[in-house]
């Protein structure tokens, strides 16, 4: 603190002062930076402060003086906030010692000031030279795994799907031809659907990219991909229902073909669906038929089942209420259409034979899923009630034995045939919420459509691996670019706020010359 010796005019301007201190004062003295009004307080043990603020309340200069009025410290502020001054002070010699602050950093020389800004515009604008053919290359993989994320439809459809549609579908993904035995005995296998499992797991794997892709982009605040989501995968239970559902149709098929061996007058329907008298009701729901034949030794209703056997036989048994429901209503289907018929062929047919049970023959015929030798066990409560069970190898047997006093002339066969397309259910099929249709919603799958599908999902799944390699250089050099960013940001701010400063030297020689504070009030 310089020490000073007051003289009488010194003590009377101070009375002066003493008597306003604290006060809010109008501030008349003419200037350019809106200040309007000042307040003046003693500091003990020996200052004077004084304050001088704007139209806004804003504090631009703080003026520290000696009790002789003689200026000891000039501080002046940024214009919107108090944290950027620059100060000068002056010792007892005169001397002035003066520096810009903004919290902790304290530059000595403005030009330091205007150097740091350019140093950090110049590192901003090199950083992001470096960062912006990241950003371009993100941005094109971006608008092409898009582009394929739009084309990547579904690959399964659950709503509404037939036995028809999903068998087709499941055949076209599997790449099986039903016209080759060789395909028939691979759709057989327990193993039947290893290419849809591999598409399945590559679909999880999808999802998992997918999922982890849309997180991270939307972490880093860089926005969802718009058409990418996750497909909808199969179950453990989806794969096993294909996987029986392909059996029992390539089983069915090796029944169609055995069936078309037998070289004699026949009729040969596949998937007949009959109306049925559900619970003897006047409503008729429908009964589909795996194959109904119509031969001179009878009427044969097929019913196909694709089992898996076990040290070279099946236990029939465990299998006995489902099927004996199944085939009974079969038989019952049969027997309603050919009973209310107007055929006299038929009407006399009816009138000729014993029973008409005795001439409609249900069978069952089992095809193994794993060995073409095997033996059926526990079939005598199938026998007790007329069903007849057989392997492939059996069915030829079958068609050429007629039971006793039985036999159909050619015309009564041509007239049962004409009877039951006649009165073949118009309905559609029906559908089943298990089925899944793979790829397509029609009947016009093909192995381009599946390979079509499985193209743009590898894109996709390319597409990301790209970005999230370009990330990582991308994050690097955004998170330093933002750093860098936010030290330009800080000199210039620090730069904007001081380089309109006045000049504290020649306020200062003026003040020391005439030493009125409060500037002729």
């Amino acid at each position: 603190m310089k020490k000073v010796e007051l003289s009488d005019t010194d003590k009377e301007e101070l009375n002066k002062l003493e008597k306003i201190a604290g006060k809010q004062l109008p501030y008349r003295f003419p200037n350019k930076r809106g200040l309007t009004f000042q307040i003046v307080e003693f500091i003990r043990p020996g200052f004077i402060k004084r304050r001088i603020f704007d139209r806004n309340g804003h504090c631009l200069f703080l003026i520290k003086y000696n009790l002789d009025r003689t200026i000891a410290e000039f501080i002046e502020f940024g214009v919107t906030d108090g944290h950027y001054f620059r100060k000068t002070v002056w010792n007892e010699k005169d001397e002035k010692n003066e520096f810009y602050q903004y919290q902790k950093q304290q530059i000595t020389d403005f030009a330091k000031i205007k150097t740091k800004l350019q140093y950090y515009r110049s590192m901003v604008q090199e950083k992001k030279a470096e960062v912006l053919p990241l950003e371009n290359d993100m941005k094109q993989y971006a608008n092409e795994l898009e582009n394929h994320a739009y084309y990547q439809k579904e690959w399964v459809k659950r709503d509404k799907v037939t036995d028809t549609a999903a068998i087709h579908s499941l055949e076209k993904a599997e790449k099986l031809d039903f016209t080759k035995k060789r395909d028939l005995r691979r759709a057989l296998q327990l193993r039947n659907v290893l290419r849809i499992s591999a598409i399945n797991s590559g679909f999880k794997t999808y999802n998992k990219n997918v999922t982890n892709f849309q997180k991270r982009m939307t972490d880093l605040h860089l926005g969802k991909i718009k058409y990418l989501h996750p497909m909808d995968v199969l179950s453990d239970h989806d794969l096993r229902h294909a996987s029986n559902l392909l059996a029992g149709a390539a089983a069915e098929e090796l029944v169609n073909k055995k069936i078309k061996e037998v070289q004699f007058g026949k009729i040969l329907i596949h998937n007949l669906i009959l109306p049925y008298p559900y619970e003897k009701q006047t409503k008729l729901g429908n009964n589909q038929i795996d194959h109904l034949v119509i031969a001179s030794s009878g009427i044969f209703c097929f019913e196909t089942k694709a089992r898996t056997s076990k040290n070279h036989s099946y236990d029939m048994l465990k299998d006995y209420s489902e099927i004996a429901d199944q085939v009974a209503k079969h038989k019952e289907s049969i027997k309603y259409v050919l009973e209310k018929s107007n055929n006299p062929a038929i009407i006399n047919l009816l009138k000729r034979i014993p029973s008409i049970d005795q001439l409609i023959r249900n069978v069952v015929v089992v095809v193994s899923r794993t060995e073409e030798k095997f033996t059926l066990e526990k079939i005598e409560r199938y026998e007790r009630v007329g069903i007849e069970v057989c392997q492939l190898d059996d069915i030829q047997s079958l068609l050429v034995k007629a039971p006793a006093g039985i036999g159909l002339q050619p015309e009564e066969v041509s007239a049962i045939g004409e009877e039951m397309t006649n009165n073949k259910a118009l309905e559609e099929e029906k559908t089943f919420s298990e089925n899944i249709l793979l790829f397509e919603d029609d009947m016009k799958l093909d192995e381009k459509a599946v390979d079509e599908q499985l193209y743009h999902a590898n894109q996709v799944i390319k597409h990301i691996e790209h970005i999230n390699n370009l990330l990582a250089d991308y994050l690097s050099g955004a998170r330093e670019w933002r750093q860098l960013y936010q030290q330009y940001r800080y000199w210039k701010k620090f730069y904007d706020q001081v380089r309109s400063f006045v000049d504290a030297e020649t306020y200062y020689k003026q003040h020391q010359i005439d030493k009125e504070i409060l500037d002729k009030i």
